[in-house]
């Protein structure tokens, strides 16, 4: 018997260091290789609020309406669009805030908390769909560097005519609307006030590549206020083995679909503290802040600038002495 306990303990002591092992195999395979050794990719978890909706009201529209607005703001978003004959849809700013939020700072602005409100009817039941997005304003746009060159600086009439007026800084960047997300995100949770009809909350997220993903919250099919969390899979790509490491991913919108068990009755929906759980580690090296231009350092630091920008406070510049950020482009000489 005892020597049944000696092999069932040698074994579990094997097992833990194959686990072990395995573990320090993994971080070696994410971390960076420098001359100075791997620079690990140790969990440096942050929990960061990226809207409030205190100032800021989201566009909101169905697939029903009579005007429906496009992605890059050509096609604008119309707030007090006429109601339709198959939905109507509204959207306003209102005091309050989830009582059970236990970290909103209520001593100095509790005039100023808002949730965000949706009111929505749909004549016929089926499919239907609400978005819920950013508004198509300066405020919420990326300029996301791609792994192509962007055709549209070579491609349209004037760069055809004029190949030297093209512009050499912005042929790899791509502008998207969206809340860009700082670090390598884990979950995003959102507060929701329900009043128990059944549509299902999608989040869609883009990828530094420009694939979009669709995450589901699940039902609002509850009364009162709940937190609502969305686990971001593993396979969404958010890390890769060149530097700077962290390719973070861009919010685009909520989505609220109906479901077969979908009444007909006029929904409300509130919305508040819309956050996310996210690792926000990065490599370090000696030649770390050697910028090419300001790309480069824009590049470097944009998990720094964006979790400044998610704080409301602005970004510590952090770029080398080498004299390549300091020549801006055309278009930041402006």
């Amino acid at each position: 018997m005892n020597n049944k306990k000696k092999l069932i303990g040698i074994l579990s002591s094997l097992v833990a260091i194959a686990i072990a092992f395995s573990g320090i195999a993994y971080a070696e395979k994410k971390g960076l290789k420098t001359t100075n050794g791997n620079d690990l990719g140790n969990n440096e978890l942050k929990s960061i609020t990226l809207e409030t909706w205190d100032n800021t009201e989201w566009e909101v529209f169905t697939d029903k309406d009579s005007e429906l607005p496009d992605n890059y703001g050509k096609k604008p978003y119309k707030k007090d669009l006429a109601p339709s004959t198959q939905s109507m849809r509204q959207v306003k700013l209102l005091n309050g805030y989830p009582r059970d939020v236990k970290y909103i700072d209520l001593s100095k602005d509790k005039e100023k908390a808002k949730v965000l409100a949706v009111k929505f009817h749909f004549t016929f039941p089926g499919n239907n769909e609400v978005t819920i997005r950013p508004p198509r304003t300066a405020d919420f746009i990326i300029n996301r560097p791609r792994m192509f060159i962007n055709d549209n600086a070579f491609s349209n009439t004037e760069a055809q005519k004029a190949p030297e007026k093209r512009d050499i800084n912005n042929v790899n960047i791509q502008p998207i609307y969206g809340v860009e997300l700082p670090g390598v995100t884990k979950s995003m949770s959102v507060w929701v006030l329900g009043r128990g009809i059944d549509y299902i909350l999608e989040g869609w997220f883009e990828d530094y590549k420009g694939d979009t993903h669709v995450i589901k919250f699940g039902s609002v099919n509850f009364v009162g206020w709940r937190p609502m969390t969305a686990v971001i899979p593993a396979n969404i790509p958010q890390f890769v083995e060149a530097y700077p490491a962290t390719k973070s991913l861009v919010f685009k919108q909520f989505k609220l679909r109906s479901t077969p068990k979908t009444g007909g009755d006029i929904t409300y929906l509130f919305f508040d503290e819309l956050k996310i759980l996210a690792d926000t580690f990065d490599v370090h090296f000696d030649g770390a802040n050697l910028d090419f231009d300001p790309e480069d350092c824009s590049n470097k630091q944009r998990v720094e600038e964006v979790e400044a920008k998610a704080k409301g406070i602005k970004p510590v510049k952090d770029c080398g002495n080498s004299g390549g950020a300091k020549s801006a482009p055309a278009a930041e000489k402006k």
